[in-house]
């Protein structure tokens, strides 16, 4: 006769343990409605899309260096910030709605190719137009450029 009360223990304990509910939520962190309480994801993490800013700058002055042609475009939406945390992106106009991103070869031939370069810092892009061989390449056209910046 104690066999009875013991299984009548050993029935009652799994249902003890079945209570304990799952809390359904977004157990990502990173997350924008990361929820600290939820056991159990339930699919619903949602993330904050970055925010984009550009600016179309057309160039027509270019300085002339020793070996290459610079311009400066100046971007006060580049902060540290962004550079540390974010992105830069630069396009050339390549054609009607058309963009390529930089850095980019505008020319190639056997000997030596011409080249855009990109250097970002906080609040400017410089852009720089190079050959390979260390020539001077000929005076940049009116070039119009594409400035992103991700944060």
């Amino acid at each position: 006769m104690k066999i009875i009360p013991i299984l009548a223990v050993l029935a009652v304990l799994p249902l003890q343990t079945s209570c304990k509910k799952e809390i359904y939520g977004c157990t990502d962190i990173a997350a924008a409605n990361y929820s600290n309480i939820a056991t159990k994801d339930d699919g619903s993490c949602f993330y904050t899309a970055p925010s984009a800013k550009s600016t179309i700058v057309t160039i027509s002055n270019w300085t002339q260096g020793v070996d290459s042609w610079l311009t400066t475009i100046p971007y006060g939406e580049i902060t540290s910030d962004v550079i540390e945390n974010g992105a830069v992106i630069a396009y050339i106009q390549t054609g009607t709605n058309m963009w390529t991103t930089l850095p980019q070869i505008i020319y190639e031939s056997t000997s030596y190719h011409t080249s855009i370069q990109v250097t970002v810092t906080v609040g400017q892009v410089l852009l720089k137009v190079s050959n390979s061989d260390q020539s001077l390449p000929a005076e940049p056209l009116e070039s119009v450029f594409k400035i992103s910046v991700v944060s």
